[in-house]
């Protein structure tokens, strides 16, 4: 049991919309092509830089919470500016006071990773309350002549303020890297990113339903009992295939992949607040947070709302 708690969230989503057919019509591809491939619609890319990004989610997610942050810690894979990272950034626009910083390089399963460490630090009673952000400006690193990225990718930001709480909660994570089969999505700040599309769907189908059914199994919870899996968005085939290995109802796993693309690190956080905008997330309920990609890198989360 915990005493871990999400008590409020945000997101960003840039105004440069990047229709289907658009890319359809570059690449000289069948109309339709990309939803029956992927269930992405449109994706968006940024002007602003990625800071403005992260900056513009954690102004939603501050807004309705006065709590002290002890800790601000970012998920990213695309920001290039070593010194002062993201988080140090945010710091000084919100002028946040006596707080750590830390940004974290795990590949798009990294905000999964920077919530357990923030709890980790709450466990250890160096903190009360975290700023948890995800933020990617792919658009950046994509190579725009590969379909295989282009129609995928996208840019965006998510936060979400964790903090403890009186009451007793469930939570409980399970992190498991491979980064002996990392060769199969890689990115360097030389070169663009590159996916092998079908070991990364190959990888995504089926260590991810292996991890949820580890964290349940430690838990002794059922499925049942889960009132949403909320994962990354990576697009739709694999999340419809991740539904069917587990047996569930598609409107069990959350998606929201077709309206904002694949957003690597900020694709929790986004659909975090989406859910809790569309009054999905209810007190009590139990809800199992899942992120896989580039490392390879999977992790879940259980918790309580």
């Amino acid at each position: 049991m915990s005493n871990l708690q999400i008590i409020s969230s945000g997101k960003y989503i840039p105004k440069i919309k990047i229709t289907n057919e658009e890319l359809e019509k570059k690449y000289q591809v069948e109309e339709n092509y990309i939803i029956k491939r992927t269930g992405i619609k449109q994706r968006f890319y940024a002007e602003e830089k990625i800071e403005e990004l992260a900056i513009n989610a954690c102004k939603e997610a501050l807004k309705n919470t006065k709590e002290k942050i002890d800790l601000i810690i970012v998920a990213s894979i695309s920001e290039i500016k070593q010194m002062p990272s993201i988080s140090y950034d945010l710091q000084k626009y919100f002028n946040i006071e006596d707080c750590m910083c830390l940004d974290l390089l795990a590949g798009c399963a990294g905000f999964i990773n920077a919530i357990d460490i923030a709890k980790l630090y709450m466990d250890s009673e160096r903190i009360n309350t975290a700023l948890v952000v995800g933020v990617e400006k792919l658009s950046d690193h994509i190579d725009k002549n590969d379909i295989n990225t282009e129609i995928l990718l996208a840019d965006g930001a998510g936060a979400i303020v964790i903090k403890k709480c009186e009451k007793q909660k469930l939570y409980d994570s399970y992190i498991e890297s491979k980064g002996q089969k990392g060769e199969i999505l890689t990115f360097s700040s030389d070169e663009k990113i590159y996916m092998d599309g079908k070991e990364v769907y190959k990888y995504a189908v089926t260590d991810t339903v292996k991890n949820i059914n580890k964290l349940l199994d430690k838990n002794k919870i059922n499925l049942d009992d889960i009132k949403y899996i909320i994962p990354h968005q990576s697009n739709r085939r694999i999340l419809s295939s991740m539904s069917n290995k587990l047996k569930i109802q598609k409107e069990k796993m959350y998606s929201n992949v077709e309206e904002y693309g694949n957003t690597f690190c900020a694709s929790i956080p986004i659909a975090i607040d989406d859910m809790a905008n569309q009054g999905l997330l209810k007190e009590n309920d139990k809800v199992l947070l899942i992120g896989y990609g580039g490392g390879l890198n999977t992790g879940s989360i259980l918790l309580e709302i």
